[in-house]
């Protein structure tokens, strides 16, 4: 089970993580490009894990989100 949330973040690591490796690849790379690049999949990964982690409890309750919606 995954919500929109997890997938566009998902989605978003994926694209972030394919421009990493074009930059790293190109020999005329910018190194403040790359860094910054590195700090945003960091951050991604970061709200990823957050969220996962914090979903956690209402995935394994017992009835899940359906007692929120009484």
């Amino acid at each position: 089970m995954s919500s929109d949330y997890e997938r566009d973040i998902a989605k978003m690591l994926v694209e972030k993580n394919e421009q990493l490796e074009k930059l790293k690849k190109n020999p005329e790379r910018n190194s403040l490009k790359i860094r910054l690049l590195m700090g945003e999949i960091e951050a991604l990964q970061a709200l990823f894990e957050n969220y996962n982690l914090g979903m956690i409890y209402f995935r394994r309750a017992r009835g899940g989100r359906a007692g929120l919606r009484d």
